[in-house]
Protein backbone atom coordinates (compact mmCIF):
# COMPACT_ATOMS: atom_id res chain seq x y z
CA UNK A 1 0.00 0.00 0.00
CA UNK A 2 1.61 3.28 -0.94
CA UNK A 3 1.39 6.41 0.95
CA UNK A 4 -1.14 9.24 -0.54
CA UNK A 5 -0.46 12.69 -1.26
CA UNK A 6 0.52 14.04 2.17
CA UNK A 7 -0.66 11.21 4.42
CA UNK A 8 1.89 9.23 6.45
CA UNK A 9 0.95 4.94 6.16
CA UNK A 10 1.40 5.08 9.75
CA UNK A 11 -1.64 7.85 10.26
CA UNK A 12 -3.75 6.19 7.51
CA UNK A 13 -3.37 2.34 8.97
CA UNK A 14 -4.46 3.82 12.37
CA UNK A 15 -7.29 4.68 11.44
CA UNK A 16 -8.21 2.85 8.48
CA UNK A 17 -9.55 -0.48 10.54
CA UNK A 18 -12.60 1.83 12.23
CA UNK A 19 -13.66 3.21 9.20
CA UNK A 20 -13.59 0.41 6.83
CA UNK A 21 -16.15 -1.46 9.17
CA UNK A 22 -18.10 1.34 9.67
CA UNK A 23 -18.29 2.53 6.30
CA UNK A 24 -17.83 -1.15 4.43
CA UNK A 25 -18.93 -0.63 0.79
CA UNK A 26 -19.27 2.82 1.20
CA UNK A 27 -16.16 3.72 -0.71
CA UNK A 28 -12.39 2.96 -1.20
CA UNK A 29 -9.68 4.15 1.09
CA UNK A 30 -9.22 7.41 -0.69
CA UNK A 31 -12.72 8.89 -0.45
CA UNK A 32 -12.23 7.69 3.35
CA UNK A 33 -9.66 10.12 3.49
CA UNK A 34 -11.96 12.94 2.47
CA UNK A 35 -14.15 11.47 5.54
CA UNK A 36 -11.50 11.64 7.93
CA UNK A 37 -10.20 14.98 6.81
CA UNK A 38 -13.95 16.36 7.48
CA UNK A 39 -14.46 14.71 10.37
CA UNK A 40 -10.77 15.57 12.46
CA UNK A 41 -12.24 17.79 14.79
CA UNK A 42 -14.03 14.92 16.49
CA UNK A 43 -12.03 14.38 19.93
CA UNK A 44 -14.63 11.03 21.33
CA UNK A 45 -12.93 8.67 19.25
CA UNK A 46 -11.52 5.53 20.70
CA UNK A 47 -7.81 4.76 19.91
CA UNK A 48 -7.78 2.81 16.80
CA UNK A 49 -5.76 -0.67 16.84
CA UNK A 50 -2.08 -1.27 15.18
CA UNK A 51 -2.07 -2.89 11.97
CA UNK A 52 0.27 -4.02 9.72
CA UNK A 53 0.26 -3.12 6.03
CA UNK A 54 -0.97 -6.71 4.69
CA UNK A 55 -3.31 -6.79 7.47
CA UNK A 56 -5.27 -3.40 6.27
CA UNK A 57 -5.18 -4.12 2.56
CA UNK A 58 -6.30 -7.41 3.61
CA UNK A 59 -8.79 -6.53 5.75
CA UNK A 60 -10.19 -3.86 3.09
CA UNK A 61 -10.70 -6.39 0.32
CA UNK A 62 -12.51 -9.04 2.65
CA UNK A 63 -14.51 -6.08 3.79
CA UNK A 64 -18.62 -7.20 3.27
CA UNK A 65 -19.38 -6.65 -0.35
CA UNK A 66 -15.99 -5.08 -1.32
CA UNK A 67 -16.55 -7.07 -4.80
CA UNK A 68 -20.02 -4.58 -5.15
CA UNK A 69 -18.89 -1.54 -5.00
CA UNK A 70 -18.00 -0.38 -8.90
CA UNK A 71 -14.20 0.11 -9.27
CA UNK A 72 -12.83 -1.11 -5.74
CA UNK A 73 -11.16 -3.90 -6.92
CA UNK A 74 -9.28 -2.49 -9.44
CA UNK A 75 -8.53 0.52 -7.47
CA UNK A 76 -6.57 -1.71 -4.89
CA UNK A 77 -5.09 -3.72 -7.23
CA UNK A 78 -3.75 -1.94 -9.81
CA UNK A 79 -1.50 1.05 -9.08
CA UNK A 80 -0.05 2.30 -11.81
CA UNK A 81 -2.36 5.89 -12.40
CA UNK A 82 -4.08 7.94 -9.90
CA UNK A 83 -7.45 7.60 -11.68
CA UNK A 84 -7.24 3.75 -10.28
CA UNK A 85 -5.66 4.37 -6.97
CA UNK A 86 -7.93 7.15 -6.16
CA UNK A 87 -11.38 7.85 -8.42
CA UNK A 88 -12.17 4.61 -9.78
CA UNK A 89 -13.34 3.66 -6.09
CA UNK A 90 -15.80 6.21 -6.08
CA UNK A 91 -16.19 7.07 -9.93
CA UNK A 92 -15.88 3.52 -11.13
CA UNK A 93 -13.34 1.69 -13.60
CA UNK A 94 -15.38 2.92 -16.79
CA UNK A 95 -16.06 6.78 -15.22
CA UNK A 96 -19.66 6.07 -14.87
CA UNK A 97 -20.31 7.21 -11.52
CA UNK A 98 -22.02 5.75 -8.50
CA UNK A 99 -25.55 6.95 -7.67
CA UNK A 100 -25.42 5.02 -4.43
CA UNK A 101 -22.89 7.61 -2.95
CA UNK A 102 -23.93 10.71 -5.19
CA UNK A 103 -20.40 10.70 -7.31
CA UNK A 104 -21.26 11.87 -10.72
CA UNK A 105 -20.13 9.96 -13.83
CA UNK A 106 -17.10 12.12 -15.47
CA UNK A 107 -15.98 9.46 -18.05
CA UNK A 108 -15.26 11.59 -21.32
CA UNK A 109 -15.23 15.14 -19.60
CA UNK A 110 -12.58 17.35 -21.17
CA UNK A 111 -9.28 17.12 -19.24
CA UNK A 112 -8.65 21.12 -18.66
CA UNK A 113 -12.38 20.80 -17.01
CA UNK A 114 -11.46 18.27 -14.52
CA UNK A 115 -8.27 20.05 -13.84
CA UNK A 116 -10.23 23.25 -13.27
CA UNK A 117 -12.68 21.61 -10.92
CA UNK A 118 -9.75 20.40 -9.06
CA UNK A 119 -7.99 23.93 -8.72
CA UNK A 120 -11.20 25.34 -7.70
CA UNK A 121 -11.55 22.58 -5.01
CA UNK A 122 -8.02 23.07 -4.06
CA UNK A 123 -8.15 26.92 -4.26
CA UNK A 124 -11.07 26.75 -1.58
CA UNK A 125 -13.92 27.93 -4.66
CA UNK A 126 -15.69 24.50 -4.51
CA UNK A 127 -16.81 21.97 -1.40
CA UNK A 128 -16.55 24.84 0.97
CA UNK A 129 -20.32 25.05 2.06
CA UNK A 130 -21.49 22.84 5.25
CA UNK A 131 -24.15 21.48 3.21
CA UNK A 132 -22.23 20.36 0.66
CA UNK A 133 -20.96 16.67 1.68
CA UNK A 134 -20.05 15.46 -1.42
CA UNK A 135 -18.11 18.72 -2.13
CA UNK A 136 -16.17 18.84 0.91
CA UNK A 137 -15.32 15.26 0.22
CA UNK A 138 -14.13 16.16 -3.44
CA UNK A 139 -11.79 18.58 -1.50
CA UNK A 140 -10.36 16.43 0.89
CA UNK A 141 -9.24 14.38 -1.49
CA UNK A 142 -8.04 16.85 -4.22
CA UNK A 143 -5.97 18.44 -1.18
CA UNK A 144 -3.71 14.87 -1.51
CA UNK A 145 -2.87 14.88 -4.73
CA UNK A 146 0.09 16.19 -6.61
CA UNK A 147 -0.40 18.61 -9.67
CA UNK A 148 1.51 15.48 -11.26
CA UNK A 149 -1.38 13.06 -10.44
CA UNK A 150 -3.89 15.57 -11.20
CA UNK A 151 -2.76 16.10 -14.53
CA UNK A 152 -2.77 12.26 -15.40
CA UNK A 153 -6.13 11.76 -13.82
CA UNK A 154 -7.70 14.23 -15.99
CA UNK A 155 -6.41 12.64 -19.20
CA UNK A 156 -7.32 9.55 -18.38
CA UNK A 157 -11.15 10.74 -17.49
CA UNK A 158 -11.12 12.71 -20.90
CA UNK A 159 -9.73 9.22 -22.58
CA UNK A 160 -12.97 7.42 -21.30
CA UNK A 161 -15.46 6.68 -23.56
CA UNK A 162 -18.40 9.15 -23.16
CA UNK A 163 -21.31 7.80 -20.98
CA UNK A 164 -24.88 9.78 -22.42
CA UNK A 165 -26.91 11.89 -19.88
CA UNK A 166 -30.09 9.35 -19.02
CA UNK A 167 -32.91 10.36 -21.59
CA UNK A 168 -35.85 11.80 -20.44
CA UNK A 169 -38.80 10.01 -19.91
CA UNK A 170 -42.33 10.03 -22.27
CA UNK A 171 -43.92 12.75 -19.82
CA UNK A 172 -40.83 15.19 -20.36
CA UNK A 173 -41.83 18.83 -21.68
CA UNK A 174 -39.32 18.73 -24.33
CA UNK A 175 -40.27 21.93 -25.84
CA UNK A 176 -40.11 24.38 -22.71
CA UNK A 177 -36.79 22.51 -21.50
CA UNK A 178 -35.46 23.57 -24.85
CA UNK A 179 -36.49 27.04 -25.05
CA UNK A 180 -35.67 27.65 -21.78
CA UNK A 181 -31.93 26.15 -22.62
CA UNK A 182 -31.35 28.10 -26.00
CA UNK A 183 -32.09 31.15 -24.02
CA UNK A 184 -30.51 30.88 -20.71
CA UNK A 185 -27.36 27.76 -21.19
CA UNK A 186 -26.81 27.76 -24.65
CA UNK A 187 -24.59 30.61 -25.11
CA UNK A 188 -22.12 29.27 -22.35
CA UNK A 189 -22.64 25.20 -22.63
CA UNK A 190 -22.92 25.58 -26.77
CA UNK A 191 -25.54 24.15 -28.77
CA UNK A 192 -24.28 20.64 -28.40
CA UNK A 193 -23.92 21.15 -24.57
CA UNK A 194 -20.08 20.45 -25.17
CA UNK A 195 -19.03 23.04 -23.20
CA UNK A 196 -16.34 25.59 -23.86
CA UNK A 197 -13.24 26.18 -22.66
CA UNK A 198 -13.15 30.19 -23.28
CA UNK A 199 -16.49 30.38 -20.66
CA UNK A 200 -14.94 27.51 -18.75
CA UNK A 201 -18.71 25.82 -19.22
CA UNK A 202 -18.81 22.64 -17.87
CA UNK A 203 -20.05 19.47 -20.82
CA UNK A 204 -23.59 18.76 -19.16
CA UNK A 205 -24.23 15.40 -22.00
CA UNK A 206 -22.16 13.32 -19.94
CA UNK A 207 -23.49 13.83 -16.44
CA UNK A 208 -26.28 11.62 -15.14
CA UNK A 209 -29.62 13.70 -14.43
CA UNK A 210 -29.02 13.41 -10.89
CA UNK A 211 -26.07 15.44 -10.20
CA UNK A 212 -27.17 17.60 -13.06
CA UNK A 213 -30.40 18.25 -10.61
CA UNK A 214 -28.22 18.36 -7.67
CA UNK A 215 -25.26 20.90 -9.21
CA UNK A 216 -28.35 23.18 -10.24
CA UNK A 217 -29.58 22.94 -7.16
CA UNK A 218 -26.15 23.77 -5.21
CA UNK A 219 -25.94 26.91 -7.47
CA UNK A 220 -29.55 28.36 -6.83
CA UNK A 221 -29.13 27.84 -2.82
CA UNK A 222 -25.88 29.25 -2.85
CA UNK A 223 -23.96 26.16 -2.13
CA UNK A 224 -21.80 26.24 -4.93
CA UNK A 225 -19.95 29.25 -6.98
CA UNK A 226 -20.33 31.95 -4.39
CA UNK A 227 -16.73 32.27 -3.86
CA UNK A 228 -15.27 35.99 -4.59
CA UNK A 229 -12.30 34.87 -7.14
CA UNK A 230 -15.29 32.11 -8.83
CA UNK A 231 -16.56 34.25 -11.53
CA UNK A 232 -17.54 31.94 -13.85
CA UNK A 233 -19.58 30.05 -10.22
CA UNK A 234 -20.62 33.46 -9.56
CA UNK A 235 -22.26 34.01 -13.30
CA UNK A 236 -24.00 30.26 -12.64
CA UNK A 237 -25.34 31.59 -9.29
CA UNK A 238 -26.90 34.12 -10.85
CA UNK A 239 -28.52 32.53 -13.95
CA UNK A 240 -30.06 29.49 -11.60
CA UNK A 241 -31.14 31.69 -8.60
CA UNK A 242 -34.23 32.55 -10.80
CA UNK A 243 -35.19 29.34 -11.67
CA UNK A 244 -38.05 27.60 -10.40
CA UNK A 245 -38.08 23.82 -9.53
CA UNK A 246 -40.10 23.47 -12.22
CA UNK A 247 -37.61 25.11 -14.16
CA UNK A 248 -34.74 23.39 -12.84
CA UNK A 249 -37.06 20.06 -13.81
CA UNK A 250 -37.11 21.21 -17.21
CA UNK A 251 -33.51 21.58 -17.82
CA UNK A 252 -32.51 18.38 -15.91
CA UNK A 253 -35.23 16.40 -18.77
CA UNK A 254 -33.80 18.90 -21.72
CA UNK A 255 -30.32 18.03 -21.20
CA UNK A 256 -31.10 14.01 -21.60
CA UNK A 257 -33.01 14.97 -24.84
CA UNK A 258 -29.45 17.20 -25.82
CA UNK A 259 -27.72 14.15 -25.27
CA UNK A 260 -29.75 12.30 -27.41
CA UNK A 261 -29.52 14.11 -30.76
CA UNK A 262 -32.18 17.54 -29.88
CA UNK A 263 -30.97 20.71 -31.11
CA UNK A 264 -32.06 23.76 -29.06
CA UNK A 265 -30.66 26.13 -31.82
CA UNK A 266 -34.30 27.10 -33.50
CA UNK A 267 -35.52 27.71 -30.02
CA UNK A 268 -32.98 30.84 -29.58
CA UNK A 269 -34.71 34.54 -29.19
CA UNK A 270 -33.24 36.13 -32.21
Amino acid sequence: MKPIGNFSDQSLLRVLRRELLALKTFCALPFCLGIITSCSDKTDLEAPTELSEAEAESLWKEAPDAEGVPGLVKAMDHEDGAYAQVCAACHGSRGEGNEEIKSPSIAGLPAWYIEEQFRKFRKGERGIHLDDLQGQQMRAIALTLTEDQITEAAETVSNLPIILTEAPGPDAQIEKGRYLFANECMECHRYNGKGEVVFKSAQLISLNRSYIRRQLENFHEGKRGTAETDAYGNKMVNVTSGLSDEEIDLLVDYIGALAHGDDPRPARDR
